[in-house]
């Protein structure tokens, strides 16, 4: 994780952040109980767009990774460890799905 901050080989390329559930257990905990508090919102979104996306902090640690201190990306690069507890996720509909379904295309801890 922390090499993605400087671009190492096996990467695309250098990226400002670079995080990581704790565990297995922690994200099937997050992801579900993030769809059942906003299961309304989420279906309305899907309804309307096809798509909804969220960031929530999760009140306490999900995750683990490293930020780019280095001005991201306008000064030298510079991995920082943090511990996370917000999380990004993005969940679609499956395309040409009848009846129409829900897919989680990602979810993953993340920086400030």
């Amino acid at each position: 994780m922390e090499g993605r901050i400087y671009g190492d080989t096996g990467w695309t390329g250098p990226e400002n952040q670079s995080f990581k559930w704790d565990s297995p257990t922690v994200m099937t905990r997050e992801v579900n109980e993030y769809v059942q508090r906003n299961w309304d919102e989420i279906r309305s979104d899907l309804a309307m767009d096809g798509v909804h996306e969220a960031r929530f902090n999760a009140g306490h640690r999900v995750g683990e990774g490293f930020m780019n201190g280095g001005m991201y990306g306008f000064g030298p690069r510079q991995a920082e460890y943090l511990p996370a507890s917000l999380v990004k996720m993005r969940i679609r509909l499956v395309e040409g799905s009848d009846p129409a379904q829900p897919y989680i295309v990602s979810a993953f801890p993340a920086g400030h």
